[in-house]
């Protein structure tokens, strides 16, 4: 029997080399080659913006795609950010690796501090070298607290441990506001743990940038963010105005850097963007990210880049199901999957009522939610329950019957998921193909290898 934590050599030895649809369901597919893509154009971003980047793993929770996420250049630091303990004690082989080589890295632990992380955060820190582990603050007494838990704990000399201030520029989930009158005390208090917590920077995540429609709306998003922190910086001692790293960021507003960064981009929201760079210092900043390695409809409907940079051909993640019953005689046809919400996630999407895409129909289109609802046709996961989806036949005329696939039971569909990062959480490993791979002669994906997600916090 095959568990979560199955050994990745068995699991390679069971599908690599496999057609897809041979693999049980539902079983999460991935992409290898828009994987890569999806790095390197935003390791591109930020090499030409001259800023610096810092990877979350908490989408995909897979070294393979972390090692793909900060590049093969050892001359740029490899600096990571985690949601949980888990995920950064996944991350400190390699961390560990990359100092070995000389490769500067950092994981910064990136919710503000629960008690019970203590004693895990410590033994993690004394394990990494000096200053690879960093903190995540935005109160007082979750630092203090901190401070007199090392105090009261044998400690290595040369422990380091990080300290970011989480800084609300508008998401209101976590966060000190820019012009608290707060902040200045808060940035005494650490300031005087400096021994063993220095202070590193300033930290914002700009959520709400998934409820923009437009790229005007996402780069918009990035230069109110650093705004924000600029507001910050301006209310702190001058000796740590000038060496604060600055960490803004989410997919939508880090990827939209890309339609800024030229130098003959003389639109006003580029114009802005180097120069708050020149003022803040290029160097200092970095750009933060998660969920653009494999994208979803999520990010499709924020329509943060145009359609030829981010589109259906993007998406690196699809979850493959079976159909297990059919029901032509429902109005519109619907057929059963082994899908439900602990596959595909529970979130909506805000382009289109369902939870997933069907992207490999056998007659009708995909449904596309980048037109609009008048123009679409084809077959969505309209309902969910725990372990089952219901597919629905979406658009077209009233009765009109062409274009609709009459699905057999044990037909295998691939359906692209509302929210990459909720999606793989049900799943122990990735199987991953790749589209740069394998000659015309193939009609069909074959799985080239297993990657294994971290599981637990």
């Amino acid at each position: 029997m095959l568990s979560p934590t199955a050994d990745v050599t068995h699991l390679r030895e069971l599908y690599v080399g496999k057609p897809i649809s041979s693999l049980p369901t539902p079983s999460a597919i991935v992409d290898r080659a828009k994987v890569r893509q999806n790095c390197a154009a935003m390791l591109n971003v930020c090499k030409e913006l001259g800023v610096g980047f810092r990877a979350h793993v908490k989408s995909h929770k897979t070294l393979e795609i972390a090692k793909l996420q900060v590049g093969h250049d050892t001359s740029r630091p490899a600096n990571f950010i985690v949601s949980t303990l888990a995920e950064a004690e996944r991350l400190a082989p390699l961390a560990t690796a990359y100092a070995s080589k000389g490769r500067k890295c950092n994981i910064l632990y990136g919710v503000p501090l629960p008690s019970s992380s203590f004693p895990r955060l410590l033994t993690l820190a004394s394990a990494l070298p000096p200053s690879t582990l960093s903190i995540l603050i935005d109160n007082p007494y979750s630092i203090t607290q901190f401070h007199a838990y090392l105090l009261s704990t044998p400690l290595p000399a040369n422990l380091r441990i990080g300290v970011f201030i989480k800084i609300d520029t508008g998401y209101a989930r976590a966060g000190i506001p820019p012009s608290s009158p707060l902040l200045p005390s808060l940035v005494d208090t650490i300031t005087s743990f400096a021994t063993h917590l220095p202070l590193l920077g300033l930290y914002s995540h700009y959520g709400h940038s998934y409820a923009g429609t437009t790229p005007t709306d996402a780069t918009s998003g990035l230069l109110a963010e650093l705004a924000g922190l600029e507001t910050a910086l301006s209310s702190l001692p001058a000796p740590s105005r000038s060496t604060l790293i600055l960490s803004v960021g989410a997919t939508p507003t880090a990827t939209s850097a890309q339609l800024l960064t030229s130098s003959t981009n003389t639109t006003p929201s580029s114009a802005a963007l180097h120069a708050m760079l020149t003022r803040l210092g290029h160097a200092r900043v970095e750009l933060h990210a998660g969920v653009y390695p494999l994208l979803d409809l999520q990010q499709l409907a924020t329509h943060a880049r145009p359609a030829s940079t981010l589109s259906y051909a993007s998406l690196a993640l699809r979850v493959l199901t079976e159909i297990t019953s059919t029901y032509p005689d429902r109005s519109p046809p619907e057929a059963l999957t082994t899908a439900g919400c602990l596959a595909m996630g529970r979130e909506p999407c805000r382009a289109y009522d369902g939870w997933g895409v069907v992207s490999n129909p056998k007659i009708s289109g995909v449904y596309d939610i980048s037109v609009s609802e008048g123009e679409r046709k084809g077959w969505v996961m309209g309902r969910v329950s725990q372990e089952h989806g219901v597919l629905m036949f979406r658009g077209g005329k009233e009765g009109e019957g062409e274009g609709r696939e009459e699905w057999q039971v044990g037909d295998k569909v691939l359906l692209w998921p509302n929210h990459a990062c909720v999606a793989g959480a049900g799943f122990g490993w990735y199987c991953v193909v790749d589209s740069d791979e394998g000659g015309e002669e193939e009609d069909e994906e074959r799985v080239v290898d297993v990657w294994v997600r971290g599981r637990g916090w």
